[in-house]
This record gives C-alpha cells, sequence and structure tokens, in this order.
C-alpha cells in the first residue's frame, strides 16, 4: 500500500506538469545551447525536466528547506536532460550502425562518446569544448553547491558513473541482432536503463544541505525494482520508435524473434506491425504487480517517491494501451486510470508540451 499523501496536493499528474514546466523553462536556454543539432525537441525538455519533481519529493521527505529542495530540483532537471542530449545520438542508427556492426566497436565508440559528459559533471570543468561538456560542467559545480555532504556526492557519482556505463551496454545490446544477445542480458539491461537514471536523478535530492540523511541501501536498492516494473513498461510503449531507432533486441523484440523470426523480420521493416504481433507475448514482456507493490515497500519513507514512480509505471502502461495499434487482450485494465492521464495530456497539449 502507498503511505497517505496530502488530500489537498494537487493530482500527480497536474504536480509533474507544473514541475515540468517550471524546471523546463529554467533549463530551456542552457539545453538548446548544449544542443546546437536541435535533437532534444521542447516536449523532451518537458519530460526530462518533470523527473526533477522526484528529487524535490526526496529533499522535502529527508527534511530539506524549500530553497534547498528548489535547488535539488533543478540540479536533478538538469542531469535527466544531459542524459537526453547524449541518448538523442547514442540511440540513433547513424551512431550504433545497426546489427551488422560488430558489438565491440559499438561499445567503445559509445563509451568514447559519452566519457567527455562525465569527466565534465566529475570535475565540474569542461573536457571538451563541446557545448554539452558546458552544460555538464555546470552540473558538477551545482552538485556541489548543493551541500557539504561529501560522501553522499561521491555515493551519487559513483551511480552516475555507472548509468554513464549502462548507457554503453544499452545501446550494444539492444541495436544487437536477438540470435546473439541472450534473455538474461536483454533483461538485465532493461532493468538498468530505469533503474540507474531514476535513481541517480532521486537521489539529488539528498545532497540538500538541510537533509537529514542518505538514501538507505534498501532504497537504493528499489530503484532496481522500479526499473524492472517502469522499462519493460517503456519498451512497449516505444515499440514501433525503438524499431524504427534500429533497437531491434528490446525485450519485446526479443521475445517476438525466438517465437516468429519471420514476424521479427517483417516488425523490423514494418514497425507499425509491432503491436499487433507482440500482443501474444504481453506478459513475458510486463514485470509482475507484485515487483511494483516490493518497489514502493522499498521506498514508504521517501515521501511521494512511491507514489510518482507509480504514477509514471501506470502512465506508461496507459501510453502502451492506447497506442493506436495496440491489441493487447488487457488493454481495459490497463487503462484503469484513464480519466486521470487524458487530463495530464490536455494540459501538456496546453502548453504545446505533449509527451
Amino acid at each position: 500500500m502507498l503511505p497517505a499523501m496530502n488530500a489537498s496536493a494537487p493530482p500527480l499528474g497536474i504536480r509533474l506538469q507544473a514541475t515540468g514546466t517550471r524546471l523546463g523553462s529554467e533549463l530551456r536556454n542552457a539545453v538548446e545551447a548544449a544542443d546546437l543539432a536541435g535533437r532534444v525537441k521542447p516536449r523532451h525538455i518537458h519530460l526530462c525536466a518533470a523527473l526533477g519533481h522526484l528529487a524535490e519529493s526526496a529533499a522535502a521527505a529527508l527534511g530539506a528547506e524549500p530553497a534547498c529542495i528548489k535547488a535539488a530540483g533543478h540540479a536533478a532537471a538538469t542531469l535527466s536532460l544531459l542524459t537526453k542530449i547524449d541518448d538523442q545520438v547514442i540511440d540513433h542508427p547513424h551512431h550504433h550502425g545497426g546489427t551488422s556492426t560488430p558489438r565491440p566497436i559499438v561499445r567503445e565508440r559509445t563509451r568514447a562518446f559519452l566519457q567527455p559528459t562525465l569527466d565534465s559533471i566529475h570535475t565540474g570543468r569542461p573536457a571538451t569544448s563541446e557545448p554539452r561538456c558546458r552544460l555538464a560542467a555546470q552540473l558538477g559545480r551545482d552538485l556541489i553547491a548543493l551541500g557539504p555532504h561529501t560522501s553522499r556526492r561521491a555515493r551519487l557519482l559513483h551511480e552516475v558513473t555507472t548509468g554513464w556505463a549502462t548507457q554503453v551496454d544499452a545501446v550494444a545490446v539492444l541495436s544487437a541482432h536477438p540470435a546473439t544477445v541472450d534473455r538474461p542480458t536483454v533483461a538485465a539491461v532493461t532493468t538498468d536503463i530505469s533503474s540507474r537514471w531514476l535513481g541517480m536523478v532521486t537521489a539529488v535530492g539528498m545532497l540538500a544541505a538541510s537533509a537529514t540523511r542518505a538514501l538507505t541501501p534498501a532504497e537504493w536498492a528499489g530503484f532496481r525494482l522500479w526499473g524492472a516494473a517502469i522499462q519493460r513498461a517503456d519498451a512497449l510503449a516505444d515499440l514501433d520508435k525503438d524499431l524504427e531507432d534500429g533497437l531491434v533486441s528490446s525485450l519485446p523484440a526479443w521475445e517476438l524473434f525466438q517465437t516468429d523470426p519471420t514476424a521479427w523480420s517483417a516488425i523490423c521493416r514494418s514497425p507499425q506491425l509491432a503491436y499487433a504481433a507482440v500482443a501474444p507475448l504481453e506478459d513475458r514482456c510486463l514485470a509482475p504487480t507484485s515487483v511494483v507493490h516490493q518497489a514502493q515497500a522499498a521506498h514508504a519513507n521517501l515521501g511521494d517517491v512511491p507514489a510518482l514512480l507509480t504514477w509514471i509505471h501506470s502512465f506508461l502502461l496507459w501510453r502502451y494501451a492506447h497506442h493506436p495499434r495496440c491489441e493487447s487482450p488487457r488493454r481495459a485494465l490497463l487503462s484503469h486510470d484513464t480519466g486521470a492521464f487524458e487530463a495530464y495530456f490536455r494540459s501538456a497539449r496546453s502548453t504545446g508540451e505533449t509527451a
């Protein structure tokens, strides 16, 4: 069961929308300066900035003062957006080269591309003259300015480093031919993608100067559970987009290849066919409800964080179920919170920031 929430608080979708608008406005100029190719669109800025709400919620639960909470949200949104700036490059077929490129080459190419951003965060100085490094260096300085908790900051930077390594793994594995990777590898990297990203963004909240404690080992472990649930839902919601980007070994695509290689080849050529093809395999692709319950319990002492992550998970399931080509046998069940999510979309569209 989720912890009780403030009955007077606005619905989660409205709160996330407000945070995305506020932090997105604060960071838009910096992101556009760091992304000269314009790959990160306004909707991306809004969505990634909204995740700053996780750090703000964690900081509040850990006893931080209002000014410190806002500073943590700003830094967390910057971290979220930096990963998006890099992802827009490394997930593209022009970068990874698809299934015909040897995996060691994909790994080294991706690691080399990502390293300057990571180095700039760690040192607080631009590692190269690239615009993204200036933004990363500013983030590094912002993390120091949040507060004096050096051991907590070291822990966060360790997670950031591990998260960057996960990006390398994800590109190498998900762009490989499914005959060349096994299910444990695909499942592990699927979990890692969201668990590392959501974990490090949320954990910025513990750096706030007035936060009374760090995240516990159990709370860190809880992000593994959230990652398993959230990224699997995301893989179904974005299945056609991933296929267009050459990520042909996402978990649902991998499962389809094992069942019907011919159907897999067809959806790689025509991603619009993917949803009908994977509908019978849905149970293999989604995490059981028990995983979400365990994740909620792990974060029971982090205020609104479990409710926010539950909302994100449910929203991704809703997006999958409402894809125009979705043929899920459980479509009605996955659409259980339609009113709240449609309200979120109406609000997003009103600002031109549709997710």
